[in-house]
């Protein structure tokens, strides 16, 4: 996994699938501040009409030409994606990681009515993490309905 401060100048750069088709470009980086590693990449992806995709970036490998991720370009047009700015709420999150196939250790759920009401949101740092359960977890505000 490469360190948050390698991903994080990930921005902007060209977004390659596993056989090396590009995909688009990276539009965010989210870190998850529970397992202290960088966690998904937000694509906006060419030729798809607007359409962004969240990818893993447990994987991805930097090359002199982009950001390879291991998956294929069919899986990563059909995954979930959010607007640009948005936050990915752990009930997201979980969706994701069965969308891609991969185990999920479990984010701390939270009573979401207590987020609405503004409790738990707190100050937010440079991260952009709020305090969900025992420790800060990114959040996702669902804007895709396929993430609903």
């Amino acid at each position: 996994m490469p360190a948050f401060d390698v991903v994080r100048r990930w921005k902007g750069h060209v977004a390659l699938d596993r056989d090396g088709h590009r995909l688009g470009s990276v539009l965010e980086v989210y870190y998850d501040a529970e397992n202290d590693e960088p966690g998904w990449a937000l694509l906006d992806l060419e030729q798809a009409d607007g359409k962004t995709s969240l990818v893993p970036l447990a994987d991805a490998t930097e090359l002199s030409v982009g950001i390879q991720f291991p998956f294929g370009l069919a899986v990563v047009r059909h995954a979930p994606g959010m607007p640009r700015g948005g936050r990915l709420w752990p009930q997201a999150e979980a969706a994701l990681y069965r969308y891609y196939g991969l185990e999920y250790t479990g984010a701390s759920l939270v009573d979401l009515d207590e987020l609405e009401d503004g409790e738990g949101n707190g100050e937010h740092d440079r991260f952009d993490t709020v305090k969900v359960g025992p420790s800060p977890r990114w959040l996702l505000i669902a804007g895709d309905p396929e993430l609903s």
